[in-house]
Order: structure tokens, then sequence, then C-alpha cells
């Protein structure tokens, strides 16, 4: 039989916003400047914002903030990996850190299409916890993690960057928490997880862009919001030419190695459980801290399956490993900072602006060759790594 023909290839690039890019702003900003970066290194031209009204089948690359679903990608005519930088996903749970738990018994209440022995495949790799859709289930999960001796993590579905994260100690904090949430948002459902102290996050990923790829590992910094509060700070990524399981070959200390393992598990499991999963660019962010006993423990939180923070650092990368084949590996960073700040003369400016929601704010970007690192990488400010 003869094969399907192959799409055509894209002559130009969009972006593609979700709801906290629609309006003007830092957001709004960056995923046009990825996207236009994504442009010139494919060597096609940007062709500004669209929205989903605008989906035809025809020759656009797609450069979307969020994770798309199958409804969302079908108008658009995206059939593999290779139409976009992001994901695809069956269902829109899928791209959310729910999946990373497993429910508190067979008959909890879940989302149509759930899958429901991903979370036992996870467990080696991820830290005690469940995925809860009702109230009581709620009440269930943390029961069982504050069983465990330890504070409950409990996090909303759609927390992005730290946010909609709630510490429950006990069963009166987890009924004070329950009655701050609609009804709405416990369906759209809740992480509870074991707390830990000391934490230190870390990134192990994969971009694929015009037939090449990449992969790295690095550590998040934090940076400090207008109102004194801690925000997401920037990216320090370490990046060779190849896929995730490539770093296996690069990093052989054992707290960084095993964090890419975990990352890699958690991949080929959520790929196997939703083999309709599209992806060019992957993301895990790995949290390791210690239990109430003082004993380190690693676990993957969450994928991203779309364009994220560090992304301008994994472009330059992308570029520069492309650009000098004698390097085998390069260091690139991401800095975010709020209010007046002082650029480094050597960095790339990629957002400037007075964001109406939260003020002033500078992204900047930079990529060099690789040194031999520490076990422990610093922070894009020089700070040790931590959990945003």
């Amino acid at each position: 039989m003869p094969s399907d023909p192959l799409p055509p290839p894209p002559t130009r690039v969009l972006a593609l916003p979700g709801p906290r890019a629609t309006r003007p702003g830092h957001e709004r900003a960056t995923l046009g400047w990825v996207a236009s970066e994504v442009a010139r290194l494919l060597g096609l031209p940007f062709d500004g914002f669209a929205a989903a009204s605008d989906a035809r089948p025809g020759d656009a690359y797609l450069v979307p903030q969020d994770t798309l679903t199958a409804a969302q990608a079908a108008p658009w005519g995206i059939a593999d990996e290779a139409a976009l930088l992001g994901g695809v996903v069956p269902r829109a749970f899928v791209a959310s850190k729910l999946i990373t738990h497993g429910l508190v018994d067979a008959g909890a209440r879940a989302p149509e299409g759930w899958h429901r022995d991903l979370g036992a495949m996870l467990r080696e790799v991820t830290f005690p916890g469940f995925s809860a859709f009702a109230a009581d289930d709620v009440r269930e999960a943390c029961a069982r993690v504050l069983h465990l001796g330890t504070a409950a993590r409990v996090k909303l579905a759609d927390g992005v960057g730290g946010g909609g994260q709630h510490v429950v100690r006990d069963a009166a904090g987890c009924e004070r928490l329950l009655a701050t949430l609609s009804p709405a948002q416990v369906a759209a459902g809740v992480v509870v997880e074991t707390d830990v102290a000391a934490p230190a996050t870390y990134s192990v990923g994969e971009l694929r862009l015009g037939g090449r790829s990449i992969a790295y590992v690095g550590t998040q910094g934090l940076g400090r919001g207008r109102d004194g509060g801690p925000v997401y700070g920037g990216s320090t990524l370490c990046v060779v030419r190849g896929r995730m399981p490539d770093l296996l070959d690069v990093f052989v200390q054992p707290r960084l190695r095993r964090t890419v393992e975990m990352a890699i598990a958690y991949d080929r499991c959520t790929q196997a459980a939703y083999p309709g999963l599209l992806c060019s660019r992957r993301n895990y962010d790995v949290l390791w801290g210690s239990d109430r006993h003082g004993h380190p423990h690693g676990g993957v939180l969450e994928q991203s399956w779309r364009v994220g923070g560090a992304t301008p650092a994994e472009l330059a990368a992308f570029e520069l490993l492309g650009r000098e084949p004698a390097l085998s590996r390069v260091l690139a960073s991401t800095v975010e900072r709020h209010g007046p700040v002082r650029v480094p003369p050597q960095a790339d400016v990629y957002c400037a602006l007075d964001d109406p929601r939260c003020g002033l704010i500078t992204k900047y970007r930079h990529a060099g060759r690789d040194v031999d690192l520490p076990l422990h990488f610093a922070g894009p400010d020089g700070s040790a790594p931590v959990d945003p």
C-alpha cells in the first residue's frame, strides 16, 4: 500500500497565545520573541500572533504558549511533533501535574480518559502522593500523606511557577484549605504529596527543532516580585546534542545521574500511557529534599510540554551547538528580574517592559562554552538551586 504523503514543509511561523498572553504584557512579549527566534533559526518568516479561530491546515509552524489538546491541534493539521514547538495531548489534564500521582482508590472520581495505572508506574520516580477530584478524596489524600509523618503539600491543577500551593500540617488545616476552594477548583483536580525540607529543583529536558535535538540538565533560581515575594528568577542549563538518554554519558555524579534517570522514566511511562502524545519540547521538574529524618529524597514533580521560562536559553544553546561543531556541551542561562536591573554587557535582552500586572521586568539570556561543573549548579543569580 502507498504510504501517506508527507505534509508540506512550513513556510512561516506563528505564535499562538494562551489565556495568559491575550493582553499586552511580559508573557505575550516573551512568546512573540521566542516565536520570532524560532523563525530565524528555521530560516522562515515570523508571521505574528494567531488565534484559535484562525486555525486551518496549511503551512504554519506553531509556537503555542500552552500545550495543545488533540482537538485544538486538529484544525491546524498538526500530524507530528515537527509542526510545532511544544506538545499535543489527548486531553487537557494530561498536560498538568495531575498525572504524576494515582487516585486514593480504584473507585475515586477521575476525568474521562484517566489512566488508572500510570500513578503506580511512576511511583518509583515521584514523591508519595495522590491526585483528587472530589473534596472527600482530598481529605483522604491528606490523611494518608500526614500519616507518613510529614506535612502535605497541596497543589491546584492550574498552578504555575509555584502558585496555587499550600502546606497542610493536620486535618484541621485540610478543612480550612477546602473551605477556600470552590467546587470547580476541586473538580478540576488537586495534587496532595509529601512536603520536604531544603528543596532544590532541577530541570531535565530536550528540544527538537528543524531535524536537530538538544538535551540538558539545569537548575532554577528565584527572584523577588514587586510585592517582595519570591518569583521565578531564571534557569541555568548544561546542554549537549542529542536526546535525554545521551545525558547519562555526561553526568556521572550520583545525584545528577539519578535526576536524569527519573526524568527519562517519567517520560517513557507517560508516553506509554498516552501514546497519542506529541512533544518537540519536553521538560521535567525534579525535586530533591530531605524527609523528617533528614534523609535525601528525589522525585519528578511535573512535566512541561510547552514553551517555558528556560526556552530562550535552550534556543541559545541550540544555535551555539549548531554553529560550533567542536563544542561538546554549552552552558546557557535565562535571568528574570523585577524592578531596576543592571544587565551584563554580554547578555541578550529578550524582554524589558513595564508590565501592567507585575511592574518593570527584564529578561535576558547568555550562552557560552561549558567548563567542568560542580555537583550542584549555581542558579542564574549565583545562589543555590531552589524550588520555585
